[in-house]
């Protein structure tokens, strides 16, 4: 065998090593389908033993502003604990956020904004793997830079009923609302089809009284009710809160916000209970 060819194979094994040592750092995946295969998706998948959540579930919802900012990790690590599931937005693939957490959890990511160098997006951990993933994308109408959604579903231990959850960027530089609208009606299909709790959560950019006015009255068509925060600490712009979490089927017995300087959205910590 000449050297030329050694060599090749000795760079060759390297590669495929690192390849491999990326890949676990960042966390066990999930394969996800393409939205429009979201909804015949559900309720397919059968769960393995031990998969399902169970209890009071324990949310975290953060959009962590690419982890650009100093003490962002030391922050995540205080404010998670020992979460069920979290819904982080900007989310930094090159951060490695899910190795923060205290427990090894599973990452589900939609790519939203990306560069050479940095790959930014929506991404759901969770204590359980999730039995369906889907992305869906929408388009920033002035920068032509990408907005993702995830969903997600999981089992629950004891019923047959499965939990949806949605991890949302919502659409933010537009003059009017048609783009914002049509990111929320992509999902109408979905949250009519799915008969179970869900969970809709993210930087909803609703930094207007008709963004705000259009999202009640789509959570009120599919029945999911706001959380409510006090002191209510959320960031907001125009006065209006931009970061929610929504619900349906599920009550919540604990809600917090928590002021932080590694972020331009102050985190939310809330605990949800199955009636």
């Amino acid at each position: 065998m000449s050297l030329f060819s050694t060599t090749l194979r000795r760079w060759g094994s390297l590669l495929l090593f690192c390849a491999m040592l990326a890949l676990l750092a960042s966390g066990p995946q999930v394969r996800a389908r393409q939205g429009d295969n979201c909804a015949a998706g559900l309720g397919l998948d059968t769960a393995a033993v031990g998969q399902a959540l169970a209890g009071e579930l324990d949310i975290l919802s953060w959009n962590i502003q690419k982890a650009s900012n100093e003490g962002w990790a030391e922050d995540l690590a205080e404010i998670a604990g020992d979460v069920n599931l979290a819904f982080i937005q900007e989310a930094s693939l090159q951060a490695g956020i899910s190795g923060v957490f205290s427990t090894p959890l599973v990452q589900a990511f939609a790519a939203g904004y990306t560069t050479s160098s940095l790959d930014t997006g929506v991404m759901t951990l969770s204590s359980s793997s999730p039995l369906t993933q889907c992305n869906f994308t929408a388009w920033e109408p002035w920068l032509g830079t990408p907005k993702a959604t995830s969903i997600t579903e999981y089992p629950l231990q004891g019923r047959d009923e499965r939990l949806l959850t949605i991890n949302l960027h919502a659409v933010n530089f537009a003059f009017g609302i048609e783009d914002f609208q049509a990111q929320f009606g992509a999902l109408s299909d979905l949250l009519s089809q799915h008969q179970g709790p869900v969970i809709l959560a993210g930087d909803l950019n609703t930094w207007s009284g008709k963004r705000q006015t259009l999202v009640d009255e789509f959570m009120l068509k599919h029945g999911l009710g706001p959380v409510s925060f006090e002191p209510d600490l959320r960031t907001t712009t125009f006065g209006y809160a931009l970061d929610h979490i929504y619900i349906r089927g599920m009550q919540a017995t604990f809600a917090q916000v928590i002021p932080v300087s590694s972020s331009d959205h102050n985190p939310l910590r809330v605990r949800l209970a199955l009636p």
